[in-house]
């Protein structure tokens, strides 16, 4: 996005064009090209790893970040149609999620993840972004409405009792989990989530830091670089994003690894 924003249009093409060509049979977003490599033949008997909200968002996100980039307001009409398929899967299965697959699929289902909620409603707004690059001001207006009252529910459903932290799902209070899915409010601009969101969220992670860097739940010591990244990026506690880099690059001289940089930590991050 920074360096040469072309890449992430190259990256998302192929996905694009399989798609649109009719090749998987569902409204919501394919999850791969499928395990045929190097023929990209998809899944067309719509046999696959399901990720349908989680996937459905990262596109309409990944392409707002790239015409946010780019200015090039003729991908997003070139994609237009698709990209409100995915919405209307958002706007439909967003806001409460059911039981579905998160990326962090080695956690199995969960139900109705906030974190995964709150990308859904980030996905509606960045479709407003989309329309907005294209002249559609109807649906700009409809989309961020949308995306705006969601929020509002999201924060009540989310919101813990003790009001300290949002929980990992709607339905389990007294958990919490790390929200990572807001960089992406950060990214697109779009300021959905009310900054006392984030100062609420950085007050937690700064109790709850272990040694080499954030937990990725409540109750469990794994953790996943990739998104300590995210939330540091999307801090803006300043000794919060430090004490994260400081902690993760306290595990690249310690954890006894021949991975160069892995996401995952398989080997739980150790206790204060």
């Amino acid at each position: 996005l920074y360096l040469n924003p072309t890449l992430l249009r190259y990256l998302l093409d192929p996905l694009l064009d399989n798609q649109e060509r009719g090749f998987f049979p569902y409204k919501y977003c394919i999850h791969d090209l499928g395990t045929h490599y190097p023929r990209c033949i998809g899944h067309r008997d719509g046999k696959q790893e399901d990720m349908e909200v989680e996937e459905s968002a990262n596109m309409v996100i990944m392409m707002s970040a790239y015409v946010r980039a780019t200015n090039d307001t003729e991908f997003a009409e070139k994609h237009y149609n698709i990209s409100k398929q995915w919405t209307q899967y958002l706007v439909d299965h967003g806001l409460v999620t059911g039981t579905a697959l998160t990326t962090d699929d080695f956690l199995g289902p969960i139900v109705n993840s906030t974190n995964l909620s709150a990308k859904a409603i980030i996905g509606i707004a960045a479709m407003a972004q989309l329309s907005d690059a294209v002249d559609n001001r109807a649906d700009r207006q409809k989309y961020r409405e949308i995306a705006e009252k969601y929020v509002t529910e999201w924060m009540r459903m989310g919101e813990d009792p003790s009001q300290k932290h949002l929980k990992l799902s709607y339905n389990s209070p007294n958990t919490w989990f790390m929200v990572y899915n807001l960089y992406a409010d950060r990214l697109l601009g779009t300021k959905l989530i009310p900054e006392s969101i984030y100062k609420q969220q950085d007050e937690w992670y700064l109790q709850v830091l272990n040694k080499y860097g954030l937990p990725l739940r409540s109750g469990d010591t794994l953790t996943k670089f990739d998104w300590n990244h995210y939330t540091a990026a999307s801090s803006t506690n300043t000794l919060l994003r430090q004490s994260i880099f400081d902690r993760i690059a306290l595990w690249l001289r310690e954890a006894p690894k021949h991975v160069p940089f892995s996401d995952k930590v398989l080997e739980r991050c150790s206790h204060h």
